[in-house]
């Protein structure tokens, strides 16, 4: 009889944790869904590529902590850093980005997103980073 309630009782906590899980991942789809959707037209195109793509590293601030970041070494940039971006003119950047770390001497963790983004994508995450700098290249 013990061993059955035991059962039973492990049964009930396994349908808990499962209820739980389900609900949490509908929360955080329809959450995300919601945020994105009544942000993008708020958004420039810069940054929605920047969040979407940049920030799991970079951070959504561009402070470098994203939730990837402690993860790689080294250290993802940290966009926010005005004395370090300022020292990049925007082709530096616009290179870093089409070609990736390992294109410009850098970290290979760092994707090249030239095949990903055209042209014009590339020139407004750059104009983005200039956002979050709040500085202007040499």
């Amino acid at each position: 009889m013990r061993s059955q309630r035991s059962i039973q009782g492990a049964d009930r906590e396994i349908l808990k944790v499962t209820i739980l899980l389900i609900v949490i991942a509908i929360s955080i789809d329809s959450c995300s869904a919601l945020i994105f959707a009544e942000s993008k037209p708020l958004l420039s195109g810069g940054e929605n590529l920047y969040i979407h793509y940049c920030s799991p590293c970079h951070g959504v601030k561009g402070d470098g902590n994203g939730f990837n970041a402690k993860n790689l070494d080294p250290r993802p940039a940290v966009h926010t850093d005005a004395n370090f971006m300022s020292r990049r003119t925007d082709k530096d950047l616009y290179d870093a980005l089409a070609t990736g770390g390992k294109g410009i001497g850098k970290s290979t963790l760092m994707p090249p997103w030239g095949d990903t983004f055209d042209k014009a994508q590339i020139k407004s995450l750059v104009k983005y980073l200039r956002e979050l700098c709040r500085c202007q290249g040499e």
